[in-house]
């Protein structure tokens, strides 16, 4: 990659967003248990996921509004 791609407004946005995105799915496999499913089947997978996505949501939203303060990690 060249240092005009990686200088530019937009690629500095993206990396961020990429954190964020990245960080939800670190948390779903380390506290939610997605790194080793306890489940069988489409479905329960399906559903054991959304749960735990849920989970990290309401925990992030949280952090943000200030309601709660979530553990450091």
């Amino acid at each position: 990659m060249d240092g005009r791609t990686a200088h530019s407004r937009g690629y500095a946005m993206s990396q961020q967003a990429r954190k964020r995105i990245e960080q939800g799915f670190g948390w779903v496999k380390t506290v939610g248990d997605l790194r080793k499913l306890p489940v069988v089947g489409l479905a329960r997978v399906r559903a054991w996921a959304t749960w735990n996505f849920a989970a990290y949501n309401l925990i992030r939203l949280g952090g943000i509004g200030g309601w709660w303060t979530p553990a450091p990690t």
